[in-house]
């Protein structure tokens, strides 16, 4: 866990020290905004978090499935609708992310 909260935290600091030098140019000079930079952020985590949680989400069911044969179709059918519900949620940052670029 530590190690895990070591990675995302240095994360965060190399986005953030990549992104301090845009806000001091100006929007002019960089050629990219405020907009796109949180838009990018928000797909990122979004992306990221998806994808580890699917990856966690197919774990699972694997074990399960070698643990119990006879419960493969449950367990997959199962396993199924959750990576679903992940994917709604990484497709509600990219419109969440389209609305801050083209609409605010």
């Amino acid at each position: 866990m530590k190690r895990s909260l070591k990675i995302i935290s240095m994360s965060i600091f190399a986005v953030m020290a990549f992104v301090m030098p845009v806000f001091a140019e100006g929007e002019a000079a960089s050629g990219m905004s405020t907009k796109a930079i949180a838009a990018a952020i928000i797909m990122t985590f979004a992306a990221a978090a998806g994808a580890i949680a699917m990856a966690i989400a197919v774990s699972k069911a694997e074990d399960g499935t070698a643990r119990q044969p006879e419960a493969a179709g449950s367990i997959r059918t199962l396993m199924m609708m959750g990576l679903v519900f992940i994917e709604t949620a990484i497709i509600y940052a990219l419109i969440t992310a389209i609305i801050i670029i083209f609409v605010l």
